[in-house]
């Protein structure tokens, strides 16, 4: 395995392939928010980053989804090999039951966005693809100068895929290109070379926030139909 260590601003960043981390991942699964959770975003940073780096864009999201302004999302941060806790983290979010769940639970359970930097972009496909295997759909994917050898194919449970890349000297590792498991279920919605960005503060692209938040306001859209529908069809039931 071939491994390269950069400083970039002072920071260590990780650039092995597929992945190097000097952390543990066995992280305890984070408690859900005392919040109503609607929406639920997923972070991923890069491997040899904590997952509180408060340098990453994808903790900076993480913190402003977690302000006044939203109180229906959930957000978290994970660092690469602790992607089964992510996962967990999730389907706490899920009914809990055996069998797989029904269309109903599925549009009434929280939408799911998740994000993922370096190595971090294969931890976040990871996740994607169990989520697959469970019928469980997500609403965005979004990699940011994605490292891994399995990041190249979006899985099929993903609506709208992005991702963003820079043209640094790591740019031979990244991933610049990546194809749908099934494109008539997952739509490419950008893939953006971001100029003039390191392989840390493409994480700080403004399109990046932009491109979640606006996926919030459209998923609050999507609940709240989904309400309206439900409650439309109590009241033809007589209920």
């Amino acid at each position: 395995m071939l491994t390269f260590v950069v400083l970039i601003s002072g920071t260590p960043i990780s650039t092995a392939f597929p992945f190097v981390s000097a952390r543990s991942s066995t992280e305890s699964v984070p408690a859900v928010e005392v919040r109503s959770c609607k929406i639920l975003y997923a972070g991923f940073v890069g491997a040899m980053e904590s997952s509180n780096h408060k340098g990453s864009g994808v903790v900076q999201l993480r913190d402003v989804l977690r302000g006044p302004e939203y109180p229906d999302v959930c957000s978290e941060s994970f660092m690469p090999l602790s992607w089964e806790t992510c996962r967990s983290w999730i389907l706490r979010q899920f009914p809990e039951h055996s069998g797989p769940l029904t269309q109903a639970e599925i549009e009434g359970a929280p939408r799911i966005i998740l994000v993922g930097h370096s190595t971090g972009g294969w931890a976040m496909l990871k996740v994607a693809r169990d989520l697959r295997d469970r019928a469980i759909p997500i609403e965005l994917t979004v990699q940011l100068d994605s490292v891994g050898i399995t990041d190249y194919t979006v899985p099929s449970n993903v609506k709208r895929s992005a991702i963003f890349h820079a043209s640094d000297f790591l740019m031979f590792l990244t991933t610049k290109n990546v194809r749908m498991e099934d494109p008539r279920r997952t739509k490419l919605i950008a893939n953006i070379l971001v100029k003039n960005a390191s392989h840390l503060s493409i994480t700080r692209d403004p399109r990046v926030k932009n491109l979640v938040l606006n996926t919030v306001l459209g998923a609050r859209e999507d609940i709240a139909r989904f309400r309206e529908d439900r409650q439309s069809e109590n009241r033809a039931d007589g209920f």
